[in-house]
C-alpha cells in the first residue's frame, strides 16, 4: 500500500472518530441539560415530575393533578455547576454548593393552596482561611424559626471556639415555586451572616 492510500485511509478514520466523538458529546450534553426525578407530590398516587432545567436554570414541576402543566421557578442566575435537585421525605430540595459553602431549599406540596411551597432552607460553611465562620444554620418557614450553630477561631489560643446557638424568629411571606428565585436563599444567607457577626462583637 502506497503512502497516498495510507494517508487517505487515516484521514477517513480520523474524520469518523471526530464525528463519533461529536455525537457522544451531543448526547451527553442533552442527557445532562435536565435533571429529572419522579415523586407523588400531590398525593394522588401518581408520580409527578420534578425537573431542573440546567439550560434555563429553572426548577420545573409537572403535577398529574394539574394536567402536567409546567410550574416554573424564576431563573436562578449565577448558580454553580453542581447545583441540582434531589428528593426528600415529603417533597424535594434544590441545592447549590459553592466552593466551601452551600445551601438547600426545601419544597413541599401545599394541599390547601394546591401549590409547591418553599418550607425551609439550610446552609453550611466550612470557614475561611482563618477557620472563621465554620458551622451551619437552618430556618423552618412553617414555624418561622431560625437556628444557627457557628464557631470562630481564636488566634491567641489557636482553638476553635463555638458561638452560643442563635435562635431567632425568621418571618417572610409564603413563597411558592413560581415565585422562587435566588432572592430567598440570598436573604437567608445575609440574615445568617448578620446573626453570626453580632456574636463576634
Amino acid at each position: 500500500m502506497n503512502l497516498k492510500k495510507q494517508s487517505a485511509i487515516l484521514k477517513n478514520i480520523n474524520m469518523k472518530l471526530i464525528i463519533i466523538l461529536f455525537f457522544i458529546l451531543s448526547i451527553s450534553k442533552n442527557c445532562y441539560s435536565q435533571d429529572v426525578i419522579l415523586k407523588d407530590l400531590d398525593n394522588d398516587t401518581i408520580k409527578d415530575e420534578i425537573l431542573f432545567d440546567r439550560t434555563n436554570s429553572q426548577i420545573i414541576c409537572k403535577l398529574s393533578s394539574q394536567n402536567l402543566i409546567p410550574i416554573k421557578s424564576k431563573k436562578l442566575e449565577d448558580i454553580s455547576d453542581v447545583a441540582g435537585i434531589k428528593l426528600t421525605k415529603n417533597g424535594f430540595q434544590f441545592y447549590n454548593h459553592i466552593m466551601r459553602s452551600g445551601y438547600y431549599c426545601q419544597f413541599r406540596y401545599n394541599t390547601k393552596q394546591k401549590k409547591i411551597e418553599l418550607i425551609g432552607m439550610s446552609r453550611y460553611n466550612l470557614g475561611d482561611a482563618q477557620r472563621n465562620g465554620i458551622g451551619q444554620s437552618s430556618v423552618n418557614l412553617l414555624t418561622n424559626k431560625y437556628v444557627g450553630d457557628w464557631s470562630r477561631f481564636d488566634i491567641k489560643s489557636k482553638k476553635e471556639i463555638k458561638i452560643p446557638t442563635v435562635t431567632k424568629p425568621y418571618i417572610i411571606k409564603k413563597v411558592y415555586l413560581e415565585e422562587f428565585s435566588l432572592k430567598q436563599p440570598d436573604d437567608f444567607i445575609e440574615f445568617c451572616y448578620n446573626q453570626t457577626l453580632s456574636q463576634y462583637e
